[in-house]
């Protein structure tokens, strides 16, 4: 159990679950309605795609996935992928509506930072939806900078760079 500060008088608990306790079609519902409502990205097929995928070729060694669930309710998925020897793709980071602002997007990202650091990668690359500002303020506060605008699943994206040697 995960337990998040919400406020001093309040700790919200998390339960995690491993890829191996997760359904890739619960992955994909999850990141598909979050994209589809927020961002209007309606693109469920390039998803099971890009779930399946992952979940194949998953290696604890080089990759990094948890789920984060409430009352069995997942509410944060954090998937990190590998590029390259020296760089790390965070995949996915996405926490449901209901469980924003308690926190745990922080602990997401710092926790594929330190994955990433510790597994020896020099970066750490996301692609983002140029709508999710609220998540492209605290990618910076973490220490990611602005690469570029690219075209991806035919959607305008953000690249973002974390330098892990400045990392400690």
């Amino acid at each position: 159990m995960l337990q998040l500060a919400d406020n001093a008088e309040q700790t919200i608990p998390f339960e995690t679950r491993s890829i191996e306790n997760v359904s890739q079609s619960e992955v994909v519902a999850f990141i598909h309605h979050i994209l589809s409502s927020e961002c209007g990205m309606r693109v469920r097929r390039q998803l099971e795609s890009s779930v399946a995928q992952f979940f194949e070729h998953f290696d604890t060694n080089t990759h990094l996935f948890t789920a984060y669930y409430d009352n069995d309710r997942l509410c944060g998925l954090l998937g990190v992928n590998f590029r390259s020897e020296t760089t790390a793709i965070l995949k996915w980071i996405f926490v449901a509506q209901e469980a924003r602002n308690k926190g745990l997007g922080s602990y997401l990202i710092d926790s594929a930072i330190s994955f990433a650091h510790q597994t020896g990668y020099q970066r750490l690359i996301l692609c983002t939806a140029t709508k999710m500002e609220a998540a492209h303020y605290l990618y910076r506060k973490k220490g990611f900078v602005f690469k570029e605008d690219v075209t991806f699943w035919r959607r305008p994206m953000k690249i973002l760079e974390c330098d892990l040697s400045t990392v400690s």
